[in-house]
């Protein structure tokens, strides 16, 4: 062949030549033109008999050639591409493999992350409780140096009479020729003999309120009444014994407590003059007869209602320690419980004076039930104020009871609420 077959062309001369004598061989012979006519010689169609004939074998194989050529060049292509497509899909299944671990990389560092952020959380957590546990040493450590700077204070001698002991709120006067009481006091926390009590008269009292301490005997309380209703508040306390109630006098004046009036009655249910039982020891006095073991003397007292001497306007809290008289100062003060629906009340409460006086626990907490409060035991250690009925009570030798109504803001301030 004149020039090299390339793959891909399709104007290749051997398929023409080969066309073009398979069309020449085909071609019809004219039988019927007379011998030896023409300009050359014999007739076309033997002529091209004869090319064929001698062409055929040289042509053909040629033809065939470039024919399993071309079909050579296309099954070449198409396994170079089947080679390249299955070169495509390995790299496509490697590439899906890498990203399915990519994927469980992703996945294993998120759940480092949550890890992380989980740690970090609760170390934050802890970061804020140390805090949290260092900003309450000050708090902790404060008042136990508070106490300790009034505590180690010494005692005063006042005049002849009484000796000063420092409280948390100011002093109290205590009469000197107690000795044991002195002592009872110098001892006590600066909280005083009730410290429970003390938190919860704090939490009852708010700055203005008007207060009567019935039964007040050196004001251990009324001084801390006095400083939590403040100078725009009011307090009225009851002492009929002529000793508590000189103390009382010395320790309004020494704390400056001009909102705080001592009045020398005992309160009742009824006006009028009645026998008062003056015990040896300090506190124990009552408008009630004494145990026969108890050394005593007799006065005689005014007794007043509290109807009769509160504030018309308004009356807040009142504290009530009378050893067994309690239920005479209720009935004296229906008309203040009635025009103050939040008042709230502290009682002493002790089964033996009950029984002295010839009443039952069940009978003094009804009648603090009728008037509609709800009571609470006082917890002289914490401050706490838990509710409490005649059964539970009972066991006691002596508790202070506060009484508040149910869903009042006094019951609130009493629960710390």
């Amino acid at each position: 062949m004149a020039e090299r077959l390339r793959p891909g062309r399709t104007d290749l001369r051997p398929a023409r030549l080969d066309l073009a004598m398979s069309s020449a061989m085909r071609a019809p012979v004219n039988d019927s033109a007379p011998p030896g006519t023409g300009p050359t010689g014999p007739p076309p169609r033997r002529r091209f008999a004869f090319a064929r004939r001698l062409l055929g074998p040289v042509v053909a194989p040629v033809a065939n050639y470039a024919r399993r050529y071309l079909q050579a060049t296309v099954e070449h292509e198409l396994r170079e591409t089947r080679s390249h497509l299955n070169v495509l899909t390995g790299e496509l299944h490697v590439a899906q493999a890498r990203l399915g671990q990519t994927q469980d990389m992703l996945q294993a560092v998120l759940q480092t992350m949550q890890t992380m952020s989980a740690q970090l959380a609760h170390i934050q957590t802890r970061g804020d409780q140390a805090h949290g546990q260092l900003a309450a040493i000050p708090a902790m450590f404060g008042p136990r140096f508070d106490e300790l700077e009034i505590k180690q204070r010494p005692l005063i001698q006042y005049d002849a009479e009484s000796t000063a002991i420092r409280m948390r709120d100011g002093y109290v006067m205590a009469p000197t020729a107690l000795p044991t009481f002195v002592t009872m006091l110098a001892n006590a926390t600066s909280k005083g003999l009730e410290p429970g009590t003390t938190d919860v008269l704090r939490r009852l009292v708010q700055p203005g309120m008007v207060v009567a301490d019935v039964g007040a005997n050196i004001g251990l309380l009324t001084l801390v009444m006095a400083w939590a209703a403040g100078p725009g508040g009011k307090v009225i306390a009851f002492e009929p014994e002529a000793v508590p109630r000189s103390n009382l006098e010395k320790m309004k004046h020494l704390n400056g407590l001009s909102w705080v009036e001592v009045r020398d009655q005992a309160v009742g249910e009824k006006a009028g003059q009645l026998t008062f039982h003056v015990s040896d020891i300090i506190g124990h006095s009552s408008l009630y007869a004494l145990p026969e073991n108890e050394g005593s003397r007799e006065i005689q007292v005014e007794v007043v209602p509290l109807d009769d001497v509160a504030p018309a306007k308004r009356m807040d809290v009142v504290k009530i320690d009378v050893e067994g008289a309690e239920l005479d100062v209720l009935a004296g003060m229906t008309g203040v419980i009635a025009k103050n629906p939040d008042l709230a009340i502290v009682a002493e409460f002790g089964p033996e004076h009950l029984k002295r006086v010839g009443q039952t626990p069940a009978q003094w907490f009804k009648a603090f039930a009728d008037a509609g409060f709800k009571a609470y035991m006082i917890d002289e250690a914490t401050g706490a104020a838990e509710p409490t009925n005649a059964k539970a009570a009972a066991k006691v030798v002596s508790a202070n009871i506060a009484f508040a109504r149910a869903g009042g803001d006094a019951e609130k301030r009493l629960l710390g609420r």
